[in-house]
């Protein structure tokens, strides 16, 4: 019995294809805010994004990790706020 041959390049085949890049009218609905507003975050540096010319560009997956991350810490902040007053 011969042993089954794989192509050179088999293991090519199982990286994942990079994720394509949206605009900031397509992030901003994805995460409802006005593009404008979310433009103006990217400029202050307060979110993950690319300018590119004069357009930015947003991967969805990394806003919706920044997403959560805020939904974090937003709740984290209310849990101390909560215990603090507890405290008093």
């Amino acid at each position: 019995m011969v042993p089954e041959m794989k192509p050179p390049n088999a293991q090519m085949n199982t990286v994942a294809p990079p994720e394509r890049q949206v605009d900031s009218r397509v992030a901003a609905a994805f995460l409802g805010v006005h593009y404008k507003t979310l433009e103006r975050m990217a400029r202050m540096g307060l979110l993950p994004a690319m300018k590119v010319g004069k357009s930015w560009q947003f991967l969805l997956s990394l806003l919706n990790e920044w997403r959560k991350e805020q939904m974090n810490s937003n709740l984290t902040k209310r849990l101390l706020s909560t215990n603090n007053k507890e405290n008093e």
